[in-house]
């Protein structure tokens, strides 16, 4: 008698292993979804203050120069000094092209004819 109860509870035992291999699992669909909205969100954590960082660095140079005193030219020509500045400080950081394009909403083209003027 208690052979059949071993030899059954064995066989239960397998069947269960190999349904375990192919039945759906809940935990892992939840912690792929888990992990995409954990990336959705720090992506728009960090365009969020990019288009923070923009906001500032135009309120800032907008203080700076008096709307009385400073002609279109001159706003033009001091924005554009900023930017240069900005790229020129993350190249000497190590970012590559790419990164600094990013940083700066600029393309990639423009960051290097940028760090190629100041190297003249």
């Amino acid at each position: 008698m208690i052979e059949y109860a071993m030899i059954a509870l064995l066989g239960l035992s397998v069947f269960l292993f190999f349904i375990s291999f192919f039945a759906k699992d809940d935990i892992k669909q939840i912690e792929e979804q888990l992990d995409h909205l954990t990336l959705s969100l720090a992506q728009e954590t960090y365009q969020l203050k990019k288009r923070l960082q923009v906001l500032e660095e135009e309120l800032l140079i907008r203080h700076e120069i008096a709307p009385n005193t400073a002609s279109a030219h001159d706003s033009d020509r001091h924005a554009s000094t900023s930017i240069k500045n900005r790229v020129f400080m993350l190249y000497k950081q190590g970012l590559s092209y790419e990164q600094i394009a990013r940083e700066t909403a600029l393309t990639i083209e423009e960051v290097r004819m940028i760090l190629r003027g100041l190297a003249r």
